[in-house]
């Protein structure tokens, strides 16, 4: 069991990989921040591996275009990854497929 003090020990990877993302999308701190709705110092806290609330994992994950699997263990795909990948999945369908297959995201996009 993890007492009090390891729960709040800094993840510096989590941070790294946080902060590579965001310069690689051509964000500045400022902007990220206010993206998610917190400001620029807790972000640059959570980028030096500083702990966040699930909500703001949530809105990191959305901004920059990874899973929240990513950011907290390194695994897991970007949104461009994933995409490619359904691309190549999508392009193997029949024509009958290819439109259950839409309908099915229409209905997903409408939730």
């Amino acid at each position: 069991m993890q007492t009090k003090a390891q729960t709040k020990e800094k993840n510096y990877e989590r941070g790294a990989r946080i902060a590579d993302r965001r310069k690689a999308l051509g964000l500045s701190q400022d902007e990220l921040a206010h993206r998610i709705g917190i400001g620029r110092q807790s972000l640059s806290a959570i980028e030096n591996g500083g702990s966040f609330r699930a909500q703001t994992l949530d809105s990191l994950a959305v901004e920059l275009e990874v899973s929240a699997d990513f950011i907290m263990y390194g695994a897991g795909s970007t949104k461009a990854e994933l995409v490619a990948e359904a691309v190549k999945v999508l392009s193997d369908m029949d024509e009958m497929q290819l439109r259950q297959c839409v309908a099915m995201m229409k209905a997903m996009m409408s939730v």
